[in-house]
């Protein structure tokens, strides 16, 4: 009797708990569900066969249950006819913002031998049970960008295994169907691993470039030479050619650059006017005449051929336009839809700009989704301080930001934004040829690995790879040495430590910062924190504690959004669930000491102590999963509550 889409309660076991179920289609058992924040309380899966049942198919249908834990015990009736399966997190659109259920297992999947025989130098750690398991001992984080040369599911794998932790992808090339075929993968191999994996989602953003030329090959400028550009249609010469951009044309002024070609063309504006019918008119005459287009008249600087379709800069001028163009809003939506943890706004000029892509955001419905700025104009720079209070994070754009200001002071701009974001508590990352050589070449120069170092030492969350990844001919081993640059210059302790102070009248604050004290010791091996909204884990990143964080989650969508932050490393497996779906039902339904038995279960699959006798600090806020000041913290043997000689569900030792 048992239809799809029907919620009822099945066997008297089931019926004795109160356990809803859902019932999906038959074939759907592997299927994609994504629940909204109001059916959040009864979203929690079982962990294992041993102690209930997460997934089932029975007679055909696949079931799905929520709630407490049964054991196994207790379904006795049904053990002939259910068959437990592992159902993965695949995208499928939503309207607004979802939580997804959990995986079936808890802690860390095991990688197989024959996967690391082809995986090169995998980021991996052996837990205490012998496990190979995905490495999350490094700080800084990795970003790759996803192209031909890493869209194979072998490659994507690779990749992952090598130490990416959050797969960018670019809006620029590329349509919606092959981003939701990549989406998909990438979540494939999420849940195969049982590691939450992020997705930055790069806008376009508006690109100026001019026309095209009557000769193929453009035209060669010579220096000091006179050239227009203007909005008639008529292919160009070797003095004018279009610029099908009107707002670049009428904030030109006199005194101000242009630059072509990214930047190995240089004009400067000496002259501006408006042209009615291929004719200039007198500047009184045109005013207030929607007939007239603008022109500007420009002076090369630097001499260089000039080809069809060549992006414009414009390094001294605010233009009044939108970053987001109607290719743009297309893509925020879908990005949206598909689940996407990050989005990228490019050519981000003021905190306006963020603002109104926020406010684009919400609009559709998604008030989790964190927001980047790409910093890679002049004027974002000057208006740093209001573009990170606007937005989730930011990233130092290097390539367009080395175009519009001299490459000499792109080291130091660098620092400069690190510093500020740092200073906001906002994850920052740095891009753009940290790596350019391996696109080629299957090793690196010692100057990008000094690149990669500087960056890590200035204080970034994560840095990115784009064509080392997307095209190049060893994306893996580009991986693989960002790593090992990363991981060198972790153990040389040179990584600059911000300093900890533990007197002050914010709770939390002084909570974190007893928190990071404490990992000081020799035996702390990592600190545990619980988290609704990723908050809690953002401020302890922020004090650059010299352990890893392990983030317990609310959300697997939390888990991916904080794969950013430096030395955190989220998850939302079963049994932190069933702590979820527990307090969602009765507030104060956990005691402190089952969430520090899950904590330091988790440290231990999860590879993050190599030693029972290792210590584990970990932070909370009571009632479990609750909004409010922190006011919890406890320092614990690896082992659990119960090598400190008690039992750890005692409601006495609470």
């Amino acid at each position: 009797s048992l239809v799809p889409g029907s919620m009822m309660n099945v066997l008297p076991c089931f019926v004795e708990l109160g356990r809803p179920v859902e019932v999906l289609p038959a074939g759907q058992g592997r299927a994609p569900t994504r629940f909204p924040r109001a059916q959040q309380a009864q979203r929690a899966q079982a962990q294992s066969t041993s102690t209930g049942i997460a997934g089932a198919v029975l007679g055909g249908l696949a079931i799905r249950s929520f709630g407490n834990r049964t054991p196994l015990r207790s379904l006795t009736k049904l053990t002939a006819r259910v068959s437990i399966v592992d159902i993965p997190d695949i995208p499928t659109e939503v309207d607004g913002d979802s939580c997804t259920p959990p995986w079936k297992s808890t802690g860390a999947a095991e990688i197989a031998d024959e996967v690391l025989e082809g995986a090169g130098e995998a980021d991996y750690v052996v837990n205490l049970e012998g496990k190979k398991v995905r490495g999350c001992l490094k700080g800084a984080k990795q970003v790759a960008t996803l192209g031909p040369a890493s869209a194979s599911d072998e490659m994507l794998e690779r990749l992952f295994l090598s130490g990416v932790d959050t797969f960018r992808l670019n809006f620029s090339h590329g349509d919606h169907e092959e981003k939701t075929d990549l989406i998909k993968r990438i979540r494939m191999v999420e849940t195969k691993y049982r590691h939450p994996i992020g997705i930055l989602a790069d806008m376009q953003g508006p690109k100026q470039r001019c026309g095209k030329f009557a000769d193929p090959n453009g035209v060669e400028l010579l220096k000091g030479q006179m050239f227009r550009f203007d909005m008639l249609p008529d292919l160009g010469d070797v003095n004018r050619v279009q610029l099908p951009h009107p707002e670049i044309l009428e904030a030109l002024k006199p005194g101000k650059q242009l630059l072509l070609d990214d930047g190995n063309i240089r004009m400067e504006i000496v002259g501006c006017g408006r042209l009615l019918d291929g004719k200039e008119v007198p500047v009184e005459e045109a005013q207030g005449s929607k007939e007239t287009t603008p022109f500007v008249d420009c002076k090369v600087t630097v001499a260089g051929r000039l080809k069809a379709n060549k992006g414009v800069n414009t390094p001294d001028v605010i233009l009044a336009m939108s970053p987001i163009t109607e290719k743009d809003k297309k893509d925020i939506d879908f990005a949206c839809r598909a689940g996407v943890d990050w989005i990228a706004m490019s050519f981000v000029q003021t905190s306006d700009d963020m603002k109104e892509l926020r406010q684009r955001v919400l609009n559709l419905g998604f008030r989790e989704i964190k927001l980047l700025a790409k910093i890679e104009k002049p004027s974002a720079v000057e208006d740093i301080e209001g573009i990170l209070e606007a937005s989730d994070g930011v990233m130092v754009a290097r390539g367009d930001l080395g175009v519009e200001m001299p490459p000499e002071e792109v080291p130091f701009v660098q620092k400069q934004i690190i510093r500020a974001a740092n200073e906001h508590g906002k994850p920052v990352i740095v891009a753009t040829q940290m790596l350019e050589s391996m696109i080629k070449n299957p090793t690196p120069t010692r100057a990008e690995c000094s690149d990669i170092a500087n960056a890590i030492l200035d204080g970034c969350d994560a840095v990115m790879l784009s064509g080392e990844s997307a095209v190049g001919e060893y994306p893996a081993q580009a991986v693989t040495m960002q790593r090992r640059v990363i991981e060198r210059t972790q153990a040389n302790g040179a990584v600059v430590e911000k300093h900890v102070d533990t007197d002050t009248e914010d709770d939390t604050q002084n909570i974190l910062a007893t928190a990071a004290a404490l990992a000081k010791g020799k035996k702390v091996a990592a600190i545990v924190v619980f988290t609704a909204t990723g908050k809690t884990a953002q401020l302890l990143a922020n004090q650059r504690p010299r352990v890893p964080i392990l983030a317990i989650c609310k959300c697997l969508e939390v888990a991916r959004r904080i794969s950013l932050l430096r030395g955190v490393y989220g998850t939302s497996d079963a049994d932190s669930q069933q702590l979820v779906a527990r307090v969602e039902r009765e507030t104060n339904s956990v005691r402190f000491s089952e969430a520090v038995e899950v904590a330091c279960s988790l440290a231990r699959e999860k590879g993050f102590v190599d030693s029972l006798e290792q210590d584990v600090v970990v932070v909370s806020r009571l009632p479990l999963f609750s909004q409010g000041r922190l006011n919890t913290i406890r320092i614990v043997k690896a082992e659990g509550l119960q090598r400190d000689g008690y039992d750890s569900f005692d409601p006495e030792y609470d």
